[in-house]
């Protein structure tokens, strides 16, 4: 039988954090590093990118893994995205691949593994809620990050809000902001703009 804790054993454990500064800070501190991120929005929302950005800032201090479902590596649209936004300045910590739930397995416990997966996106990649929590109880000290799909400002599928209720942190992108809706959230309100001209068009947009 597991030990029950009392508040000194509590107290006494170690928290370690990811070591977040600028934008990223701003809008979600400096978050547990480890434990499960959902990141949802519709399509041309920004999504892609802000995963993105948030890989490079991961990579400063992390191996991160990739796991791209929805496109293929060689798709236009994402060698774009890695030259956009400079990722040959983390590349000795960032890698891209494409794999299934029990290649990922294997993958991710060999020598080296990566600390941070980035499964993109849920519902290309787990059969239900079950396998999802058979998989972050495996990598329950990885951070994990999964993106999902919107319908509105909800997730679309029964298996990302699932996914979405039992995530550490849970971020909405939409139109180009990164709106945190989770337990870490940063001085400026867990506000992260993901490209500033394109949020400006779409407020703008809005307000008419």
């Amino acid at each position: 039988m597991k030990k029950a804790l009392n508040v000194q054993n509590i107290k006494a454990q170690t928290i370690n954090r990811i070591p977040f500064t600028g934008d990223f800070h701003e809008a979600f501190r400096q978050p547990q590093n480890k434990g499960v991120w959902f990141i949802w929005g519709q399509s041309s929302s920004g999504k892609s990118s802000f995963v993105m950005q948030l890989a490079k800032a991961l990579a400063q201090h992390f191996k991160v893994l990739y796991n791209l479902l929805e496109e293929e590596l060689d798709d236009s649209d994402f060698i774009e995205r890695i030259e956009m936004f400079d990722m040959h300045e983390v590349k000795d910590n960032f890698l891209a691949g494409r794999y299934s739930v029990e290649e990922l397995r294997q993958y991710a416990n060999k020598r080296n593994p990566p600390k941070v997966i980035i499964i993109d996106s849920a519902t290309y990649f787990f059969k239900n809620f079950q396998e999802y929590l058979d998989f972050k109880e495996t990598f329950k000290n990885r951070i994990i990050i999964i993106t999902g799909h919107a319908q509105g400002s909800n997730p679309r599928t029964e298996l990302e809000k699932d996914i979405l209720y039992n995530a550490k942190q849970k971020i909405l992108v939409d139109a180009y902001l990164a709106v945190c809706k989770g337990r870490t959230i940063g001085p400026n309100g867990g506000l992260f703009t993901v490209w500033h001209e394109g949020y400006e068009k779409a407020r703008g947009s809005k307000e008419q």
